[in-house]
């Protein structure tokens, strides 16, 4: 019984897809124009990537000289603190309290 009532159902299934096809068939001319028409903006866009671009390596650029500097004040740094082991090296023959060490 419950066989024949979904036969019975299916002409109405099969019109309310035939419906559904229809409908979409007649959007797919004008899908397809906004698919392969050319974007208003894209020119605009493109401009904007290059722009980006240079501007990007204007920073690299100016980021570059300021870590070549950093080693060299690195050094200056290094020679202005004393060196420890020189420091524990002078005061070998003086008997100091474990606080001072």
């Amino acid at each position: 019984m419950n066989f024949l009532n979904a036969l019975e159902k299916l002409p109405v299934y099969i019109e309310q897809e035939q419906n559904k096809i229809a409908e979409i068939q007649k959007d797919l001319p004008i899908l397809q124009e906004v698919v392969n028409g050319t974007w208003s903006k894209e020119m605009r866009l493109s401009e904007l990537k290059t722009e980006l671009a240079a501007v990007e390596r204007k920073i690299q650029l100016s980021i570059k000289p300021e870590t070549e500097r950093e080693p060299t004040q690195q050094l200056e740094k290094q020679k202005e603190t004393p060196n420890n082991s020189e420091n524990i090296v002078g005061t070998k023959d003086i008997h100091l309290t474990r606080g001072i060490l």
